[in-house]
């Protein structure tokens, strides 16, 4: 499980989730900095931490270009449609299925506790409630976010808003290959129609996807571009014993700060365009391409490899299973009586973080942990269509 892994990377996502779980949770049970009475330092701090969800989203996409982008690539004339889809679908619907009945679940205690929520009453309070007039839970809207056309079609299932990003990754992962037989597709060993059939798919979807969806797509996209360039040029740094090694890794880190620094704070509201996230997203994968071959490089003590693996490995479970909870919280705790900033209020709001991470655990545990299974049950049909026999199982 761990052969092959860039702890560095795991790090990254782990932390990012967190983040996006932090912020959701702060906002639903702590007032906004604007209305704490007499903010310290140390509350400023943990503010501009916890508000860093977007800008963690933001990071998941130059991470999944840089992991699926990459296998995709690496995997070059062998690549499978098939298996590509078995792998990504077994990954995706392992935790959505699971998760869309816990938001379904959690939703009907909402509704007789405190349906204001759920109309949208604390939308500008909570500023990540369900909008007013946007929540909808129908069968149809249920159907659509199974085959992720959230934002595109219908509305998010219920009070789970985060599934908006499980959309943008699922047609980002059916645009990259896409992209790559229609303007590779000699390397890839596809035929001239099957190039073609792909350009015209591919300027299809360009279409049909909103634009908010194709400016992620770019920021996907440079994940990929951090894969593919150390395999053309391999960079010195880590090969000698020159102090100097450090200094490409450290610039790389102070630039991916300033990134999220002017993505989050310095980002002219003028602008029309997204170039907040497009600043980020190079960061990262400048980031991403400095450092992360000289994390794998450098092996990690045994303890922090194995919290990192764990965290990263449930990140996923996290990320769609935390958000329902925290309107759950939200309704049964708070409501209109959210916690000033203190010591205490940071800590109880540390518990609660705590029991979400656990809560996420427990959806791994249950669920995403079984993938391989879920991908092999998949496979088998189509195996068996073409006479192929495996053993019966136990």
């Amino acid at each position: 499980m761990t052969k092959g892994r860039n702890h560095l990377l795991d790090l990254m996502r782990g932390i990012a989730a967190v983040l996006v779980c932090a912020g959701h949770l702060r906002n639903a049970t702590m007032v906004d900095l604007g209305s704490a009475k007499s903010p310290g330092l140390a509350d400023t701090v943990l503010y501009a931490l916890t508000s860093l969800g977007h800008q963690s989203v933001m990071v998941f996409f130059v991470l999944s270009g840089y992991l699926v982008g990459g296998s995709v690539l690496t995997a070059g004339p062998r690549f499978s449609w098939r298996n590509y889809a078995q792998a990504r679908l077994s990954r995706l619907w392992t935790v959505l299925l699971p998760c869309l009945a816990l938001t379904w679940a959690i939703d009907q205690t909402i509704v007789n506790l405190a349906p204001q929520v759920l109309s949208g009453a604390y939308a500008a309070l909570w500023h990540s409630a369900p909008q007013p007039n946007h929540y909808d839970a129908s069968l149809s809207t249920l159907l659509g976010n199974l085959v992720f056309l959230q934002t595109i079609k219908v509305p998010v299932f219920g009070s789970n808003g985060p599934l908006w990003s499980l959309a943008n990754e699922f047609w980002y992962y059916v645009l990259f290959p896409l992209m790559l037989m229609a303007f590779a597709g000699r390397k890839t060993g596809t035929t001239v129609l099957q190039r073609g059939a792909a350009a015209v798919l591919m300027m299809g979807l360009g279409l049909l996807l909103p634009a908010e969806l194709l400016c992620g797509y770019a920021i996907w996209l440079m994940g990929v571009v951090a894969f593919v360039i150390p395999r053309m040029h391999t960079p010195t740094f880590g090969q000698s014993t020159n102090p100097d090694r450090w200094l490409q890794p450290a610039m790389a880190t102070l630039a991916f700060l300033a990134a999220l620094g002017f993505s989050k704070w310095a980002t002219p509201k003028s602008w029309p365009l997204p170039w907040g996230d497009f600043v980020l997203g190079t960061g990262v994968a400048y980031f991403v391409y400095h450092c992360a071959p000289l994390a794998s490089a450098r092996p990690w003590p045994r303890w922090m490899r194995s919290a990192v693996e764990r965290l990263s490995d449930m990140s996923f479970s996290l990320y769609l299973s935390h958000f329902p909870l925290v309107m759950l919280i939200g309704t049964t705790a708070y409501l209109d009586e959210r916690l000033q900033p203190s010591l205490a209020a940071w800590t109880v709001m540390l518990g609660w973080l705590a029991a979400l991470l656990l809560a996420g655990h427990v959806v791994w545990w249950l669920c995403e942990r079984h993938t391989s299974t879920v991908r092999r049950m998949m496979a088998w049909p189509m195996s068996a269509q073409r006479g192929i026999r495996h053993p019966p199982s136990s």
